[in-house]
């Protein structure tokens, strides 16, 4: 199985509660072409069945890992569940 990782950053506040499993998803929208949108499309239509998501603190650098279980495309954001 091939896994890619698709990196986002994210707030302090959000990332505590990302990291801790209380939110167990982050939303994000794309403004201008950007690698990281393919993937999703590519998870949503089942040609990548293997995605990891990093979301990296952008006050201290510290990043958590986790498996995406679901991508859903709503009114031009991207919902990223694990």
């Amino acid at each position: 199985m091939n896994t890619k990782i698709i990196i986002f950053k994210s707030y302090p506040t959000n990332w505590r509660k990302e990291e801790s499993g209380r939110k167990r998803n982050t939303i994000r929208r794309f403004e201008e072409p950007d690698v990281r949108e393919d993937l999703l499309i590519d998870f949503i239509e089942g040609d990548r069945t293997s995605l990891e998501v990093h979301i990296k603190n952008t006050d201290t650098g510290k990043t958590f890992t986790r498996l995406v279980t679901d991508v859903t495309k709503w009114e031009g954001e991207y919902i990223i569940s694990w």
